[in-house]
């Protein structure tokens, strides 16, 4: 039995200008930042405390350049500073997450430093009152779900104490993608259609398409279909954009049999039914694959892969001079989901992290926050998390299952399975319009049996 207790710290501080240019109905709001943070952790009575300073320089733009031409762009600079962290020269290859550059020239040391950027963009164009064009590079997300999202969870981005490397060292937030893409109103029904560039290795491509049929019958219950698709090169095999997923409403579960039957395709659904004015009830079902509806539930086949959330928020409840929310949400991932036997070209994942719920294959978690704020002054969150990782065969979005390997699966098998909690409690200060003062705490307690594993922490906030 081995028991570990984590600490993790992390506090900043916030200075804002905000300017506004506007010409009639045309404008344009840029707000500058400037951020120092510091990040302490500690995992285990005999380790030292590491910590990380952080200096941020970055704006915000967004605007109006016609009355049906929208836009907004972020961008920042980042300076990291380290004791007891050793960052190591990264090589630019996409699934070691996102790239940074050393601060010299040296070999890598425990206190050394790196510096890194990080954008997103995008322009939508309201065409017609029913029809919108968007491009750019920024997030996507599908589905109602607050902390889980497990189609397209967007820049969702949740400290986790077990992620996809072991080493903490590289940057784990979840990075935009180019794409460009459509939505179409149709009354009670609408359609949405993007397209995507991911990146896992340098010196190939890789895409994903993804469209979305959103029912609303009546005004506070909505129904949600989502099909996604993911391809590309490989050493024996270069592709290019398969065209026939561009076309709309083709169904690439039916598509996927003529372009040769080797893509990664999945469907999902989701519902949100607003029972009262401020209470939400929701869940999605994420189908990766499965062998026929009969073997839903069997595990006696690996390729049964599924994984499902449900969940229950209250917002901007008002007691007195504040305003509370409360969010709880269930999620269960079963094993091999998000990988594919091909590997990088086609497991579901860009920079590294998971396209969807960053939990991963094979772990569950019960999850639930509660936040409360004053006027917009005071914000306080409090967490607690219970996870269940699994860290065998089938528990990693990398993992590739071989002819050799067992065709049945096992869920959180007793044997490699992490139990752990979270709890976490964030206070962010407003006192001026210009300056935020934030401090988040996170500590983990659990048990871990039978196997090593190399505990970590890596936030961005």
């Amino acid at each position: 039995m081995r028991k570990f207790i984590p600490f993790f710290l992390l506090c900043a501080i916030s200075l804002h200008a905000e300017f506004l240019i506007s010409d009639g109905d045309r404008f344009a709001n840029l707000r500058l930042f400037l951020k120092d943070s510091v990040q302490i952790e500690k995992f285990s009575k005999n380790e030292n405390y590491r910590n990380q300073n952080t200096i941020t320089a970055g704006l915000f733009l967004n605007g109006l350049a016609a009355p049906n031409l929208s836009f907004k762009a972020f961008a920042e600079v980042n300076v990291d500073k380290a004791s007891g962290v050793k960052y190591k020269i990264h090589d630019y290859e996409p699934y070691w997450g996102y790239p940074y550059d050393m601060l010299s020239d040296a070999h890598p040391s425990e206190d050394n430093g790196r510096t890194w950027a990080f954008f997103n963009a995008r322009t939508d164009w309201q065409a017609m009152p029913y029809f919108k064009i968007s491009g750019g590079y920024d997030y996507l997300s599908y589905g109602p779900a607050k902390h889980n999202k497990l189609t397209l969870r967007g820049g969702d981005f949740y400290w986790r104490a077990i992620q996809d490397t072991t080493d903490y060292a590289y940057i784990k937030r979840p990075v935009p993608t180019p794409f460009i893409g459509f939505d179409l109103e149709l009354g009670i029904v609408s359609y949405s259609q993007h397209s995507m560039q991911l990146k896992n290795q340098k010196e190939y491509g890789k895409y994903l398409h993804a469209h979305r049929l959103d029912f609303k019958f009546v005004e506070d219950f909505s129904l949600g279909l989502t099909e996604t698709i993911v391809y590309g090169s490989t050493p024996e095999e270069q592709r290019s954009v398969e065209v026939l997923y561009l076309i709309p409403f083709v169904s690439y579960t039916l598509a996927e049999a003529y372009t040769g039957d080797r893509d990664n395709k999945a469907l999902s659904a989701d519902f949100s039914w607003k029972l009262f004015k401020r209470f939400e009830l929701y869940g999605e079902l994420f189908i990766d694959d499965l062998y026929n509806l009969s073997a839903f539930f069997d595990d006696n086949w690996w390729g049964n892969k599924w994984a499902a959330s449900i969940g229950i928020a209250i917002d901007s409840g008002k007691i007195g001079t504040f305003n509370w929310d409360y969010n709880f949400e269930y999620t269960h991932i079963e094993p091999w989901v998000y990988t594919h036997h091909k590997g990088l070209s086609s497991q579901y994942s860009h920079f590294g992290n998971s396209l969807g719920s960053d939990l991963g294959p094979n772990s569950r978690e019960f999850y639930s926050r509660l936040g409360t704020s004053f006027k917009n002054i005071l914000r306080l969150d409090l967490s607690v998390s219970a996870i269940a990782k699994d860290t065998a065969l089938g528990g990693h979005i990398g993992d590739i299952h071989r002819d050799e390997d067992p065709t049945d699966k096992k869920y959180l098998d007793k044997k490699s399975t992490l139990h752990y909690q979270e709890y976490g409690a964030a206070i962010l200060f407003k006192p001026f319009p210009i300056l935020n003062i934030g401090a988040k705490q996170y500590l983990i307690f659990g048990e871990y049996k039978g196997h090593r594993t190399e505990l970590f922490s890596r936030v961005i906030w």
